[in-house]
């Protein structure tokens, strides 16, 4: 059986020497990196990297590669090679990440690997995104759901207004077929929310719209379809500045609170 994870990075970093692990490098591209993979190659979205973040890799993959097993990690996040807690590793971080042995285990008896739930402050999920972005994004991928992929729409209200938890950072682990049915569905979500979401109020920050909104209707799908998954800890390389974080909170919701007159979405009704 064949394995791939592609590790998402804009930077040339020391990544794991290990068959299971691909490289990808997304972003602009002043350099190409040596021995990694390309978003732009191939049938890619590249070019929507500043709106879509780690999604043009998971495009690519989707489009381009065909592994039995397909995953997505990032450059500062693996899955651990184990069923503990997350940790942060900075020296040697990779003698802790999944192996093929471990990833095939879970794979016999689970349909997906997932990080373990994020739970947040506010009492669901719809608010802690409002409190976190602009509030036009979620509306207006609600409103897709409703119209276009009305299915999905109670999966959709019971993730967002009955849950203060979800798995976060768009990472994931699956067999090909459980990969590319999730990617058609999330690119084509995604597809119908930009033709009616202006963004062009929104900061280069928020502008990333679509990559916070794919990481909530991850847990979407896995709702409407009734996905047998695991969660597995993570191993972080970095360490978290969180009064950076907070300073940059701060600044982004005084931006959005300037921005709300101007944001729209190209109908009179969200619901």
């Amino acid at each position: 059986m064949k394995s791939e994870i592609y590790i998402i990075s804009h930077k040339n970093l020391k990544l794991p020497h290990n068959e299971l692990y691909y490289p990808l490098q997304v972003g602009k591209k002043f350099f190409r990196y040596s021995g990694y993979l390309q978003d732009d190659t191939g049938n890619n979205i590249a070019a929507k990297n500043p709106h879509y973040c780690e999604l043009t890799g998971q495009y690519w993959a989707w489009k381009n590669r065909s592994a039995d097993v397909q995953g997505i990690v990032h450059y500062r996040r693996f899955f651990a090679n184990n069923l503990g807690r997350n940790q942060v590793v900075v020296q040697q971080p990779f003698k802790f990440i999944l192996e093929t042995s471990f990833l095939q285990q879970l794979l016999d008896e689970h349909q997906l690997i997932l990080p373990p739930k994020q739970t947040f402050l506010e009492p669901n999920l719809w608010l802690h995104y409002c409190f976190q972005h602009q509030a036009a994004g979620i509306k207006a991928v609600r409103l897709v759901i409703k119209n276009s992929f009305p299915t999905y729409l109670a999966a959709f209200d019971q993730v967002m207004f009955h849950q203060r938890s979800a798995h976060m950072y768009n990472m994931l682990i699956t067999r090909r077929n459980l990969f590319a049915a999730y990617s058609s569905w999330l690119f084509a979500v995604l597809a119908e929310t930009e033709k009616i979401l202006d963004i062009r109020s929104f900061s280069a920050y928020e502008q990333r719209v679509f990559g916070f909104l794919s990481e909530f209707l991850l847990n979407v799908w896995v709702e409407k379809n009734k996905i047998d998954i695991v969660e597995i800890p993570l191993v972080f390389t970095e360490h978290r500045n969180y009064f950076n974080e907070a300073v940059q909170f701060v600044q982004r919701r005084l931006h959005q609170n300037k921005a709300e007159t101007n944001l729209s979405i190209k109908s009179s009704k969200f619901y």
